[in-house]
């Protein structure tokens, strides 16, 4: 069955990508530009990579799990790898550098201190949030392309097996795995996000919520309802959407609250929006699929360039404006401009010379995959 590539999908990858970059800004320089409009990803948008796992499991579920797609575990990897390492290396070595720079200076690390051989190593292998780790380290948001990686691996050596028993490990790994992360809401319920642990199984949780969402999505068919019987998903996507923004925003958050958040209303939007209509095709605007397309840029590269223009201060000694309305929007535009060259010289080319043999279907069905 031939595929087409969710749009819209991309677009709220690229709103969840820029909500993070709201969160890291508020709590980088404490200030919150236009806080009555961004309040809910400055308030708790920590939550937005939860909604990247639902979604990456969503979208790689669609493309590795059709046809015999999935025997290919080896050339599966492969593609993962042209996907998401090239661009991390680059941020890597750019942000050891700056940080490694500021310590010649006599600065102390910004930000995040763990920047020694050890953690570069790490963070070389996509081990950076394994647990091996003493705490986060160089380009910090990379912790979770690290999870997601770990967790991809298991994903195609489990649809590698058997389709019968690969479904039965998908369903136990996913129990497993919100058990787990309910149990730890229980456990550290007198700490402020206590279910949260930044792991991989807080990764796999929604990433094989993702995955059993596509199965469900594909049972009822892909291509939705017919057309006079999609506006009550336009109804249900837009009412979830306001939803997760008044709890977001709300600052009445707990370990319950975060949970049905990212594993019942981030997993019933991504449902709505595919089956929409109206929604869909706002979010299937030019403008809103070239910000998708940049959305891996956009998370990567966001903290290398808030250092960047810190060491600019250091050695200037210049100030930042971080608290000037004019300035947030400046740095957005300078992370959007640089997402948009390190999309098209590095991400792109990059997966064309580590090469991908699927057809162009299978290609572009996999293409807004994190």
């Amino acid at each position: 069955m031939k595929h087409h590539r969710y749009h819209e999908l991309d677009a709220l990858r690229a709103i969840a990508a820029l909500g993070v970059i709201c969160w890291h800004y508020v709590h980088t320089y404490h200030v919150a530009p236009f806080g009555a409009v961004l309040a809910p990803f400055y308030g708790h948008g920590m939550l937005m990579v939860d909604f990247f796992f639902v979604l990456s499991g969503f979208v790689l579920a669609r493309a590795f799990m059709t046809g015999d797609r999935a025997q290919y575990f080896a050339a599966n990897v492969r593609a993962r790898i042209a996907r998401i390492y090239p661009l991390h290396l680059l941020m890597l070595c750019a942000v050891a550098a700056m940080q490694w720079r500021l310590s010649a200076l006599g600065q102390a690390p910004f930000v995040y201190a763990y920047n020694d051989g050890y953690h570069f190593v790490l963070n070389l292998l996509l081990l950076n949030s394994s647990g091996l780790q003493q705490g986060f380290s160089f380009n910090a948001p990379s912790w979770s392309i690290s999870t997601e990686f770990l967790v991809n691996l298991l994903f195609l050596a489990v649809i590698a097996a058997p389709r019968n028993i690969a479904r039965g490990l998908i369903w136990l790994l996913l129990a497993a795995a919100l058990a787990t992360m309910a149990a730890r809401g229980v456990i550290n319920s007198s700490k402020a996000l206590g279910w949260i642990d930044n792991d991989v199984v807080r990764t796999a949780a929604g990433f094989f919520l993702g995955v059993v969402l596509h199965w469900a999505h594909r049972a009822l068919g892909e291509n939705g309802p017919g057309s006079g019987a999609r506006w009550p998903w336009d109804l249900l996507a837009l009412a979830l959407m306001a939803g997760v923004c008044w709890y977001l925003a709300s600052g009445r958050w707990s370990n319950l609250g975060d949970m049905l958040t990212c594993y019942l209303a981030f997993p019933a939007l991504i449902f709505a929006v595919v089956r929409s209509a109206a929604v869909r095709a706002a979010l299937r605007l030019g403008p809103m699929v070239r910000l998708g397309e940049m959305s891996y840029s956009i998370y990567l590269t966001h903290f290398p360039l808030m250092l960047a223009l810190h060491l600019w201060t250091a050695q200037t000694g210049a100030t930042l404006p971080v608290a000037e309305r004019w300035f947030f929007p400046a740095f957005i535009a300078l992370v959007l401009a640089v997402s948009l060259l390190t999309y098209r010289l590095v991400e792109e080319p990059a997966k064309r010379l580590l090469g991908d043999k699927r057809s162009g279907a299978a290609r572009s069905a996999a293409q807004g995959a994190k």
